[in-house]
């Protein structure tokens, strides 16, 4: 009588003349690694048309904010530039209009709600819902 072990030495056995596995050799490292070096190159390469349109959107607007924000930082030093270094003195007198307590009361409370609104609009437009509206939109 066979035990379990015999059993499993033939079937192994069996199985090992039935699978040919081809020797493994320094060709196939080679492939493998041209492989991979492959699909890195491919990866650096930018590939040519196929800017979608958030990356060009957003490209824009940075590009829009980067010239606003260059514009002031100019503006900030040519005015503060030539008020030190030439000597003109720079005023503005410009007479300031007296506004009631009350009318300052209200426009500071409708100020405080606008800007309470567009923190909520501006917080909502990275939710999915807003994302969803904005896809709507663009």
């Amino acid at each position: 009588m066979t035990n379990k072990l015999d059993i499993e030495t033939r079937l192994d056995r069996s199985l090992q003349n039935q699978v040919a596995a081809p020797r493994l050799d320094g060709r196939f490292d080679a492939a493998v690694w041209k492989r991979i070096a492959d699909e890195e190159q491919r990866a650096k390469q930018p590939a040519v048309g196929s800017r979608s349109a958030a990356a060009s959107s957003s490209a824009r607007w940075m590009f829009i904010t980067n010239v606003i924000g260059i514009s002031v930082a100019a503006l900030l030093v040519i005015f503060f530039g030539m008020k030190a270094f030439s000597g003109v003195n720079v005023s503005v007198d410009l007479p300031v209009p007296q506004i009631s307590p009350t009318t300052m009361k209200e426009v500071l409370a409708v100020s405080v709600q606008g800007v309470t609104l567009v923190a909520v609009i501006f917080g909502l437009m990275f939710t999915p819902l807003g994302r969803r509206v904005r896809s709507i939109f663009t």
